[in-house]
């Protein structure tokens, strides 16, 4: 007898949860014809714009596999948003539109002096302020989640999961995908939540009929 519902139907556990719940990695590239990182030292400032849950962070990391480079994440929380960014050749700035805005001209003056690089991950467009210190600006807004992404994206996680030498029945139908997108507001975070519920719900529905 399997030791948990997950494992009756074929999965080591619910595809969807923790870590799982990136919904972009290095291993599954959702390409949105933006997968090659910007070359550093351009004297340029990129920003991939994007509700929460969009994919920006996802994003960062991937072009930071491809140059190196620093990275620093802004949180929420007021005052530990206080920070001098870094700089270099190429850097990556996550949530940077939580940064004050004194911090944010000083880090931009500091990559402009160095003629680097600044990919940056915002809910707002700020290359308003890249320009004023004459840093070249791109701008990529990140696409909302459809069916036949989620439908790719939710049978890799679900081969992931999947007991070696084991088969898992489960496949993502396109009117349940359609029902998660509307239910998401095209978050991958709010996704991911949903399809954790529908993996759920099968493998418990499963348990109580053996």
């Amino acid at each position: 007898m399997a030791t948990n519902p997950y494992q009756a139907i074929g999965l080591r556990h619910n595809p969807f949860i923790g870590t799982e719940q990136l919904a972009q990695t290095v291993t599954f590239w959702l390409d949105h014809g933006y997968s090659e990182a910007p070359l550093p030292g351009g004297n340029q400032f990129v920003q991939i714009l994007g509700e929460k849950g969009f994919g920006k962070t996802a994003h960062l990391h991937h072009w930071r596999s491809q140059t190196g480079g620093s990275y620093c994440y802004v949180p929420p929380n007021y005052l530990q948003r206080w920070q001098w960014l870094k700089t270099g050749a190429i850097a990556y700035w996550d949530e940077v539109d939580r940064l004050p805005l004194g911090l944010f001209l000083g880090g931009l003056l500091r990559v402009r002096f160095r003629r680097g690089t600044v990919v940056v991950g915002s809910h707002v467009d700020i290359s308003f302020w890249a320009k004023l210190v004459g840093l070249k600006t791109i701008t990529i807004q990140l696409p909302p989640l459809d069916v036949p992404t989620l439908q790719a994206w939710a049978a890799f996680k679900i081969a992931a999961a999947t007991i070696p030498d084991q088969t898992c029945p489960l496949t993502l139908s396109p009117e349940k995908a359609a029902e998660i997108v509307t239910q998401s507001q095209g978050s991958w975070r709010r996704a991911a939540d949903y399809l954790h519920i529908w993996v759920a719900a099968i493998a418990f529905s499963n348990s109580q009929q053996d």
